[in-house]
Parts: C-alpha cells; sequence; structure tokens
C-alpha cells in the first residue's frame, strides 16, 4: 500500500514538472540572445593552416565546393553544434 502511494505520488511530480517545462517554452520569448560553446572538433572545425601540425585541411579535396579553392576547415558545411542550435535560431538569423 505504502509503495502505491509512493509511485502515484512521483508520478503526480513528475506530470507536474513536465508540464510546466513544457508551459514555460509556449510564449517563444527569446531568454538567451546568444551563447558560447568551448569544445572539441564537434564544434570548431577551424582553420590551422598557421599551426605546425600535419592535420592540414589547405589541399584537395577539403574546400572542393568552396569559391577559391581549399581555405583550411576541415568542413565545407555546419557544424553539429549548427545543427542542434537550428530550430532556435532558423526565425532568427535567416539560416
Amino acid at each position: 500500500m505504502v509503495a502505491l502511494d509512493l509511485t502515484i505520488s512521483m508520478l503526480a511530480v513528475i506530470v507536474v514538472v513536465v508540464s510546466l517545462g513544457l508551459w514555460s517554452g509556449i510564449e517563444g520569448v527569446l531568454q538567451v540572445p546568444w551563447y558560447f560553446i568551448f569544445g572539441d572538433s564537434l564544434v570548431d572545425n577551424g582553420n590551422n593552416n598557421q599551426l605546425q601540425s600535419l592535420a592540414r585541411a589547405d589541399y584537395l579535396p577539403y574546400g572542393i565546393d568552396f569559391p577559391g579553392g581549399p581555405f583550411g576547415r576541415f568542413s565545407n558545411g555546419k557544424t553539429t553544434v549548427d545543427a542542434i542550435d537550428y530550430p532556435y535560431t532558423r526565425n532568427n538569423t535567416g539560416l
């Protein structure tokens, strides 16, 4: 009997917390205008042309579809963070 009461109580708490979380996002007001992400190559696959490294991206096939050819980035497209951020910025930045 006690276990059943505890289960029902926990279920009620979970429902309330989830409902409040969904309700707070309905307005869609931008609460944090921008954010900074520090990390590895999933978030910054940047330019390393000025570094002494064996990992280089300044030759073909890198940059094959970029005007002017290879420019040192390991990606010609969007990073993982761009894909995650898309639902939040598509209306604000035109991405």
